[in-house]
């Protein structure tokens, strides 16, 4: 029988991790060793599964995991983020040119303005990613639902994956350029070409995926890759809890069986179009909490895990009839398959 694997170093650990909203994030230990492999051979982390199985809400766990670590700096907390869109361009993660107002300066600014103008650094500010790249430790950025952009960004990116580095071509080569160290935020210290300050980290890059399209083979061979299964009953439970913790013991600990229960029952549905993800399990229980009565809720429960077990179909279920629907179930054919149309 093969021995298991143990660790020589670890950079990120599983303990504490803690999500966007402050809540524990219960990471696969197979997660985590992806997101060391990225972080000691400095490459992206690319992430796939179910929309609301976990996968932006990692970025936001890697982050406070390695905030304790004082070999990264003191901002890791939190990671910068990038949210990309279909018309969306490499440049537009890596910085902002304002064209539009340096036109309006020069033309119709005056004196003043007309000196300003001469100046393209005065319109240039750093996006989350190029800020990401030229800090002097590491910093964990986002880059969400890649696969929403043109074909053509992931390959755009392949040099800042490789190297670290990006130009700015609106500071023409030649220009007088300041002291080689940038202080990130000040435009007065851009440079036509960015870089990390030397001996610095590249940043952990943690990009999401619904896969949508397949990605370029070029960039997917730069990245780590790792897919997020769907959580088993044990983990939901654990997930429920965090977001719940008001519930206590008693009758709160039936309503998260219960809820979990009928949650499964309702995913193993045949046929559905879409079946109703992690974050809506926790939106589903947060309104059943709020809005109803915990006798009532906790009975409406018990009545369709006893419907469940007595019919062996989870298609013959008074679907209809489960408080907050609406809170799993998004799409009318759905709806309809399941019987429960104007619920």
């Amino acid at each position: 029988m093969p021995q298991p694997l143990e660790l020589k170093s670890r950079r990120l650990s599983a303990e504490g991790l803690t999500g966007w909203e402050g809540k524990p994030y219960f990471a696969h230990p197979d997660l985590i060793a992806a997101a060391n492999a990225a972080l000691t051979l400095e490459m992206p982390l690319l992430l796939t599964g179910e929309a609301g199985c976990g996968k932006t809400d990692f970025a936001f766990a890697a982050a406070s995991g390695l905030a304790g670590d004082d070999r990264h700096g003191p901002a890791t907390g939190t990671p910068l983020q990038c949210y990309v869109r279909s018309d969306s361009r490499a440049r537009d993660l890596l910085y902002h040119y304002d064209a539009l107002r340096r036109f309006g300066d020069a033309h119709f600014g005056g004196e003043e303005g007309s000196s300003r103008a001469g100046e393209p650094r005065n319109y240039l500010h750093l996006e989350d990613l190029g800020k990401a790249l030229v800090f002097p430790y590491l910093r964990v950025v986002l880059i969400d639902e890649v696969d929403k952009a043109p074909r053509d960004l992931p390959n755009d990116l392949l040099r800042e994956l490789d190297q670290g580095s990006f130009e700015i071509r609106e500071i023409p080569v030649g220009t007088a350029e300041p002291p080689r160290e940038v202080e990130v935020g000040k435009p007065e210290t851009y440079r036509h070409t960015m870089a990390r300050p030397e001996g610095a980290p590249k940043p952990l890059m943690i990009l999401t995926s619904n896969v949508e399209r397949q990605l370029p083979n070029p960039f997917l061979r730069r990245c780590i890759f790792f897919h997020i299964t769907f959580p088993g009953t044990d983990s939901l439970r654990k997930i429920l809890a965090s977001h719940l913790a008001e519930l206590g013991e008693g009758p709160g600990e039936l309503f998260l069986d219960r809820a979990v229960e009928v949650f499964e029952v309702l995913r193993a549905v045949p046929s559905l179009a879409k079946k109703p993800a992690t974050s809506e399990l926790i939106c589903w229980a947060k309104a059943l909490d709020a809005l109803y009565h915990a006798e009532g809720v906790l009975s409406r429960l018990e009545l369709f895990t006893r419907k469940q077990v007595g019919s062996g179909s989870s298609m013959n279920l008074p679907w209809k009839r489960l408080p907050a629907l609406g809170c799993l179930i998004k799409l009318r054919e759905d709806l309809h398959r399941l019987g429960a149309v104007g619920a």
